[in-house]
């Protein structure tokens, strides 16, 4: 079975240089600014889009799972042995240790999911999600702390009791632009449990900031939490931020990696051995028949990128150490006009295995690896 983070089940796949060469197409339409020459990329990149450069923000880190992003521009970033750290998006990049958490240690266990309030202005407040033993049992819990004095405090759990396994959590969290959190879980390595009544696994889950089932969820009972099933394990997850449209990324057993369009009261077929009606099955929007491990993934505002860029989805592939562009369309964009490799790192190795990206608010994009965070930004000139 394939591991996000188990070395033994890589595939070092040696992919060619995709980024664009130069000239005027911006790969969705018009022409835009050629800003000639770059310089030469840090060693660890292949390739990237013509038109934006990196650099290397921080280095040294102990697998950054997820990240996100405070309107005072710092970065807060979930390490998967339990730490939160935040990262500033200015030289000389301080890190500092905000909180921490302490977490199982299976091979896709620890600490995952992070995402500041939309209020956090006002609120203070920080969600993440973690794998623990609570007292009674391995299990997977919501998290939520308050920023005092510049450092998290008060640890409240919102949600407890969600179903974890050493692989397969899956623990991606984002706020809808209703202010409700989206998470999904993973099968916890039991694939009938996606399509099993009152389990939580297998699922988005959609609550309310105190943990509370959200108003307007598909179903009742025992899966009032529930906003959509039959997933394997959804690493990653984003939400457009005009539409509310949702996306999510789902890793396959040894093919059939998916990009899904996510909607609430569909089923995604995983673990299903009997006939799910049509009208309840889900939409792949893209399906990978080789294994690429779709990790981060983040739709793009258009903020101070060129034309073209913008409503385009990037995701991550971990197997591949690249980055894609997918330009969409359609009314909501779910569509897939054409594909492009953004960027790649060298594939040795898991050390430039790409595991989130965040369109930042000046609309750069934040790439975390297993050690290392880039920036990536639109370029002027050399």
């Amino acid at each position: 079975m394939k591991r996000v983070f188990s070395i033994l089940c890589l595939a070092l796949l040696a992919g060619c240089g995709g980024g664009d060469d130069g000239g005027g197409s911006s790969g969705g339409g018009g022409t835009i600014f050629d800003p000639g020459p770059r310089d030469p990329l840090p060693s660890a990149w292949i390739d990237l889009d013509y038109y934006f450069d990196v650099e290397l923000i921080q280095n040294g880190l102990n697998t950054p799972c997820k990240m996100d992003q405070a309107p005072d521009g710092r970065l807060f970033v979930s390490l998967l042995d339990g730490q939160i750290i935040t990262v500033q998006t200015t030289a000389p990049y301080t890190v500092s240790n905000w909180a921490s958490v302490t977490v199982l240690n299976g091979s896709e266990q620890g600490l995952l999911g992070i995402a500041v309030s939309p209020n956090f202005a006002s609120d203070h407040y920080v969600y993440v999600v973690a794998c623990v033993n609570n007292g009674s049992g391995d299990v997977q819990q919501v998290i939520r702390y308050e920023e005092v004095g510049g450092v998290g405090v008060n640890p409240s759990v919102i949600m407890d009791n969600l179903p974890t396994a050493s692989i397969h959590n899956s623990g991606a969290l984002e706020f809808m632009n209703d202010g409700t959190l989206l998470l999904t879980v993973g099968d916890a390595n039991v694939p009938a449990d996606a399509q099993a009544d009152g389990t939580n696994a297998g699922r988005v889950l959609r609550f309310n900031v105190n943990g509370t089932p959200a108003a307007g969820n598909p179903f009742t009972g025992s899966d009032e939490y529930e906003w959509c099933r039959g997933l394997r394990n959804s690493y990653g997850l984003c939400v457009h931020p005009a539409t509310g449209t949702v996306m999510g990324v789902e890793n396959g057993p040894a093919n059939n990696d998916e990009l899904n369009y996510l909607v609430a009261g569909k089923n995604y077929e995983w673990g299903n051995t009997g006939t799910i009606p049509g009208a309840q099955i889900g939409v792949r929007v893209r399906n990978w028949p080789t294994v690429i491990v779709p990790t981060g993934v983040t739709w793009h505002s258009g903020t101070d990128v060129p034309a073209g860029y913008g409503s385009n989805l990037f995701i991550c592939s971990y197997d591949e150490a690249r980055i894609y562009r997918f330009v969409m369309d359609g009314s909501p964009p779910v569509n897939i006009s054409s594909e492009h490799v953004f960027g790649e790192m060298s594939n040795i190795g898991t050390t430039n295995k790409p595991l989130d990206i965040l369109e930042a608010a000046d609309g750069s994009l934040y790439v975390s690896t297993f050690t290392a965070i880039w920036r990536i930004w639109r370029r002027t000139g050399p």
